[in-house]
């Protein structure tokens, strides 16, 4: 894997995204290019007919704070357009099939992350998340009910995850007008 070069798409594409806190496949290919969109599709499909997500009880989700994690839901609410962070982290259970090309993935995601040390701007920042309020509260805070609500068992998961890939795909349009989260309301 060609991992400066795509460190170097990254950062060189970087600026052209109003947001990165929420990305889809497309969007992963775009900023790294197609060799690390293909690399991640793959380790995806071994992962979904392994049921390696399915069946680990949330351990990732839990482990890094994820605001959006109930052990109700079969898989991440907003999987479709999961934080880089979520795309880029691989569970242990992928080490021995896919050891090196893990450990490629995760040296461009590290050699990305630590380009905020020396970046001007902010979009950077949602390299870490989740957790998502940081970079993106007023979206936590509108979707923070449902999930709280799956969490007591007093919503089905699946009516809060659509609502939860409706509000991510709403927030997503919020930002690519080049609003600021600040002034988001659901």
């Amino acid at each position: 894997m060609d991992k400066a070069g795509a460190i170097d798409r990254f950062l060189g594409r970087i600026d052209q995204f109003r947001q990165i806190a929420l990305v889809t496949d497309e969007e992963m290919t775009q900023l790294f290019g197609g060799e690390v969109g293909q690399s991640l599709a793959q380790l995806e499909r071994f992962a979904t007919e392994n049921r390696m997500c399915a069946d680990c009880g949330g351990v990732c989700c839990r482990d890094i704070g994820c605001e959006l994690y109930a052990a109700q839901f079969s898989q991440c609410p907003i999987h479709e357009c999961r934080p880089i962070a979520c795309r880029m982290h691989f569970c242990r259970r992928l080490d021995d099939p896919y050891r090196s090309l893990i450990i490629e993935l995760r040296d461009v995601f590290v050699g990305c992350y630590r380009a905020m040390d020396f970046w001007p701007g902010a979009s950077l920042r949602s390299l870490d998340t989740p957790p998502f309020g940081e970079v993106c509260p007023r979206f936590v805070a509108a979707v923070a009910p449902w999930v709280n609500a799956v969490r007591q068992g007093s919503l089905a998961p699946g009516t809060a995850g659509g609502g939860l890939g409706r509000a991510a795909a709403n927030y997503r349009r919020y930002r690519a007008s080049g609003k600021p989260d600040s002034e988001y309301s659901r």
